[in-house]
């Protein structure tokens, strides 16, 4: 599964981008594989930001958590997202 497989609504696609570029290169394949997973455990077929929001902090460790949130609300553009 890629992330050609969802549609994006919201900003949700630069959330994406953003998290899997933050990753250190020789882990970004394992970022992107468990947020597609994530995303499609979820049923997501449209990804929105609040999606991102809870399939990141299922599938990112405890201690990259605070990081990955803070990504997340620089690119946020609904005030809807529950952190």
């Amino acid at each position: 599964m890629s992330d050609d497989d969802f549609v994006w609504k919201e900003n949700s696609k630069a959330m994406y981008d953003k998290v899997c570029e933050a990753a250190p290169w020789f882990v970004r394949h394992f970022t992107r594989s468990g947020l597609n997973k994530g995303l499609k455990a979820k049923g997501c077929g449209e990804v929105t930001e609040q999606h991102m929001y809870d399939v990141c902090k299922e599938v990112t460790p405890e201690r990259f958590l605070d990081r990955t949130v803070k990504i997340l609300d620089e690119h946020k553009t609904t005030e809807a997202c529950l952190r």
